[in-house]
């Protein structure tokens, strides 16, 4: 009878998991915990491993996804640092800096910077 309930509990994780649903990890390792004390069925313990190391992919898949976005957005913003670090120094033998159009150039070479990028990483399907 126990068999039946920890292989039913078993299928409704492996259904979430394939499906892409979250997983409650405390009771997923309960799960495990039960299985092992329980000693009953070999087969059960092996897919519950199999299960733990598809939800270990799939959450390595999404932190690579979000450390890929954040490593975007930092190369973005590296050039505007030094555009802005070099446009804020205060010396007067800078060109462009004193200029009547310092301000202009400095907003285009910001915008054209971000859209080249932007088009880059595109290209390059990396967003």
């Amino acid at each position: 009878m126990k068999s039946k309930i920890l292989e039913n509990r078993l299928k409704q994780f492996e259904e979430d998991i394939f499906e892409g649903k979250d997983v409650d990890l405390k009771e997923f390792y309960r799960l495990k915990k039960s299985l092992l004390d329980y000693n009953g069925n070999r087969e059960l313990l092996e897919l519950h491993m199999i299960l733990e190391t598809m939800l270990d992919k799939q959450q390595n898949e999404l932190m690579n996804k979000r450390l890929n976005l954040l490593t975007i957005w930092s190369t973005i913003f590296l050039p505007l640092s030094f555009y802005t670090g070099v446009w804020g120094m205060n010396f007067d033998d800078i060109p462009l800096i004193t200029g009547d159009h310092g301000f202009w150039i400095f907003l285009g070479l910001t915008i054209l910077t971000i859209v080249g990028m932007f088009r880059y990483f595109k290209k390059n399907k990396w967003l």
